[in-house]
């Protein structure tokens, strides 16, 4: 049994358990999601309160999650989802007809390897362009006291980053470029 399992077999909301446990309902919401990982410590905490056990996520089920699965989700939930499946049905098969080809005419390892890269860069271009193509849904951060704040105005404000972390309990934006780090304040 998981978190939302046990919030939704009591009928409770997320405020509500996270007020029984101690914690915030952002909390709730971030381990129900996956964002964040069930501490031993809160599982005690529910073991005591509901007499529950979840189990927090080891180590090994966390390495089974793959970055690309993430993001191929992240894409099926916006509104362009059979587009992005169909453009990598085509990219799957232009792949293996590409790796039959090699395989028959056994190539020099100079051109197989060019031809690997030159794939991958055209299903990273194809994703990127039905991403691109693609209507997302408008994403809004709150701050607990209130602000709002977007994820283009938070880009406009750091610039161009390799990733960026949100603290919203901080009210501030971490961000990483290469080998350089920073933060700016959101609000």
């Amino acid at each position: 049994m998981n978190l939302k399992e046990l919030r939704e077999k009591r009928g409770l909301t997320q405020t509500a358990l996270a007020k029984s446990l101690g914690v915030s309902s952002n909390a709730v919401s971030a381990i129900e999601s996956g964002r964040l990982k069930l501490s031993g410590k809160l599982s005690d905490k529910i073991k005591e309160v509901y007499g529950e056990v979840i189990e927090p996520e080891t180590k090994k089920a966390k390495a089974a999650k793959i970055h690309v699965k993430e993001k191929a989700e992240a894409i099926m939930e916006t509104a362009g989802a059979e587009a992005v499946l169909d453009v990598e049905k085509k990219i799957e098969e232009k792949t293996r007809k590409r790796r039959a080809r090699k395989q028959a005419a056994k190539p020099a390892v100079e051109l197989g390897a060019l031809a690997v890269a030159g794939v991958a860069a055209d299903v990273e271009k194809r994703i990127e362009d039905t991403i691109k193509n693609t209507k997302r849904a408008r994403i809004v951060i709150q701050s607990q006291l209130g602000g709002e704040i977007t994820p283009d105005e938070i880009l406009a404000k750091i610039g161009e980053a390799d990733t960026v972390y949100i603290r919203v309990d901080q009210n501030k934006a971490y961000w990483v470029k290469g080998e350089e780090t920073g933060s700016v304040d959101l609000w």
